[in-house]
């Protein structure tokens, strides 16, 4: 086994093997091999400590670092690095080569002065590198609320003492933008995976799907729903014009709000609509099975639902954040269809819809009483994928 720096000539076969390493693991298909691609001439790219491993001539390995930020209480920007994505080749996988590729990799990058580091994994498998969760060098994750101890969010001090040196007791770590690129140009990645042989992209049980998933317009932000989250969420499901415009009762305590985000917001295609501006969650996004639904929904086809506080009627934000859903949904899916539906007295919410592609498709009423008590009729969209 040898471990050796990146050869330019290494760049299809290394980006190819990323693809292999990371497909339907965390998602339907991947995209670590784009970030691959798009980073070599990224300005945050260590080209140092861009390592492949070999076995019998064969790449079955790579490991590259980038360099970050932290960013202290008063905001003074310290110098950080992390790692990733970190690629075994499947026929290796479970045998060891990828806890040795760390190692000499961090040992390179302790030689090279890299002190501190901050990625996301699993910490089962990087205890056994010297990884521990962040939180507990007071490191804080860039989208959560600093007093949540993210499960994935780890870090280890390459270098004993450089926390302390840089003046650093406290910090939020800002991940580089570059990880970020599929998402920030989906058309582009869309055409680098053309290139590729096809591969099916499948949903399958364990990965990440959306669980975790950011997506960003300038305004706002489609993230995982939190605990901390039940009382802004009280404040605006507790209005009576809010809920009972989306088929659901206004809530009754914040304990209530809390319970719904651990269980009705619990799942991996449901975000929170965070604007930016504040940090607050102001509404919900999401799509889910539609077997429970009184929707004429084609078998398997998708129901799609959104809500948004009534202080942020009429800006365009369920728009946008529907846009942000849709466009997600496509890269990373294989559903060809979503069916929705808005009561006839809620017009605006089949303005969203229709502003997005939605098709009207008829008219159905549901035999509830959850509305106000009495059944109402309700307008039918769909939209083809």
């Amino acid at each position: 086994m040898i471990i050796r720096l990146e050869k330019p000539s290494d760049y299809r076969e290394v980006e190819n093997l990323t693809r292999e390493a990371f497909w339907n693991v965390y998602r339907p298909g991947c995209t670590e091999h784009y970030v691959l691609n798009q980073y070599r001439g990224n300005p945050d790219f260590i080209p140092e400590l861009d390592f492949v491993m070999e076995e019998d001539g064969r790449l079955i390995g790579h490991i590259m670092f980038s360099k970050a930020e932290l960013v202290l209480p008063d905001g003074t920007r310290k110098p950080s690095w992390t790692f990733g994505p970190i690629s075994i080749h499947p026929d290796y996988k479970r045998k060891g080569y990828g806890l040795q590729l760390l190692q000499y990799a961090l040992e390179k990058a302790r030689s090279m002065g890299v002190g501190f580091l901050c990625m996301e994994g699993n910490i089962d498998f990087y205890k056994h590198a010297g990884f521990d969760l962040a939180s507990g060098f007071n490191i804080h994750y860039h989208d959560f609320p600093k007093e949540d101890e993210v499960p994935f969010f780890l870090a280890q001090e390459l270098i004993p003492g450089w926390l302390i040196a840089q003046g650093i007791e406290e910090a939020t770590y800002c991940p580089p933008k570059g990880y970020f690129v599929s998402d920030e140009s989906p058309e582009a990645f869309e055409a680098y995976e053309a290139a590729f042989p096809k591969k099916e992209r499948l949903r399958l049980p364990g990965q990440l799907g959306y669980d975790g998933v950011i997506l960003e317009s300038d305004r706002i932000k489609l993230r995982p729903w939190r605990e901390s989250d039940a009382p802004a969420l009280f404040k605006y499901a507790s209005d009576p014009e809010v809920g009972p415009r989306a088929g659901w009762p206004p809530h009754k305590s914040e304990k209530e709000s809390q319970e719904v985000i651990r269980t009705v917001f619990h799942n991996d295609t449901t975000w929170a609509i965070e604007l930016k501006e504040t940090g607050e969650a102001i509404g919900a996004m999401g799509y889910g099975p539609s077997c429970d639904c009184d929707l004429p929904a084609r078998e398997g086809e998708p129901l799609t639902g959104y809500w948004v506080a009534k202080p942020y009627w009429n800006r365009g934000i369920c728009t946008e954040a529907l846009q942000l859903m849709l466009e997600h949904i496509r890269r990373t899916t294989d559903i060809k269809s979503l069916i929705s539906g808005h009561f006839i007295d809620n017009p605006a919410s089949g303005r969203v819809m229709e502003k997005c592609g939605f098709v009207p498709t008829g008219e159905t009423v549901i035999d509830e009483t959850q509305y106000q008590g009495s059944n109402h009729p309700i307008r039918v969209l769909r939209i083809k994928l």
